[in-house]
């Protein structure tokens, strides 16, 4: 599986995040702790928001932590909301184009997980995405497929429906064909104001989810507020992450966490 982080908040530098943290989503990418996946280094990919209504992207195939030109952009990028993805392939190939995030418009989407027999189920799964999203499907992963879907299913217009309604079609198709590989995943989804993110699977072993609030080294908090989404917290004090459970979505809106039921 994968690894990834969202933040909102104070405006910072990306290496704050990536970098300057004792269990930043470098070290991650080098060994995970809440993962099956020790090693994550297919790929990374970076979006993050500024004046312009769709996000930046930087995508590689390299490791994220033998990357040069990550580590050199970290230090001059500076935003209020950053999406950070390391890639750990399951399955489709190792390319720019299944790196996450991906983006439409001012939306940007990153996924960890995966959706069962997707060898076996993925015309059946691409058929149902509109003629309008398929012409923005540049690569071969399950995680882009699912973006597709959710869009062409309404996400613009309600994320959580558009979400739920596109992992019920995909449910639906594995259950017909029987399959007992599961549906699995935590994925988050930006608009570039707020953030939607959602723990969900089919054998309830979704990967890890969850929230809080690092050090930033730029700016302190304010009380109550959260600042990140990770896959793993970014340090050992757990006092200030909370899990995320099983069938939940979280959005994040102004420095506030709100936590919801994801029922499909």
């Amino acid at each position: 599986m994968c690894r990834w982080m969202a933040y909102a908040g104070d405006e910072i530098y990306l290496e704050n995040l990536l970098y300057l943290q004792k269990n930043s989503l470098i070290s991650q990418s080098l060994k995970a702790t809440k993962s099956n996946f020790v090693t994550n280094g297919d790929g990374f990919g970076v979006a993050w928001y500024g004046d312009r209504k769709s996000p930046g992207l930087f995508k590689d195939v390299l490791p994220a932590w033998n990357d040069e030109n990550l580590k050199m952009l970290s230090r001059h990028i500076k935003s209020n909301l950053f999406f950070s993805h390391v890639r750990a392939a399951t399955g489709t190939s190792i390319s720019r184009m299944n790196c996450h995030p991906y983006a439409y418009e001012n939306w940007s989407f990153m996924h960890n997980g995966h959706i069962g027999d997707w060898h076996i189920h993925r015309r059946e799964i691409e058929s149902l995405i509109s003629k309008e999203f398929y012409a923005y499907r540049y690569g071969t992963t399950d995680s882009e497929a699912l973006f597709l879907l959710a869009l062409t299913l309404g996400l613009m217009d309600d994320p959580i429906k558009g979400m739920s309604l596109a992992l019920q079609k995909v449910q639906k198709i594995l259950e017909s064909h029987r399959s007992v590989d599961p549906l699995r995943l935590t994925a988050a989804l930006s608009d570039g104001k707020s953030i939607w993110a959602f723990r969900y699977s089919t054998d309830n072993a979704s990967p890890s989810l969850f929230y809080g609030t690092p050090h930033t080294h730029e700016s302190r908090l304010k009380d109550g507020a959260v600042s990140t989404i990770a896959s793993e917290p970014f340090d050992d004090d757990l006092g200030h992450w909370i899990e995320v459970q099983e069938s939940n979505y979280i959005k994040w809106s102004q420095g506030r966490i709100t936590v919801h039921q994801f029922d499909i």
